[in-house]
């Protein structure tokens, strides 16, 4: 079952997080590292609605290790 969407067509990022059970941080470098679609005005960044039900639907996720796979911490 999904999580029911609010009837607006674009979500803040936190909006989009607390949907997705994600932190905010995690879904802003997911977003900057191309691997999330979002729009972004100016230094305000949105996520469409839209968007977020087509990707909760396919279910789609990131490869295992996500964004930082292969990276190392210093």
């Amino acid at each position: 079952m999904s999580p029911q969407l609010p009837d607006r067509p674009v979500l803040t990022v936190k909006e989009a997080a607390a949907i997705l059970g994600v932190n905010v941080k995690t879904l802003y470098a997911e977003i900057e590292a191309g691997a999330f679609p979002a729009l972004r005005v100016g230094r305000v960044i949105r996520i469409a609605t839209n968007v977020l039900a087509s990707f909760l639907q396919q279910g789609r996720v990131a490869p295992l290790g996500g964004i930082h796979a292969g990276k190392t911490r210093s």
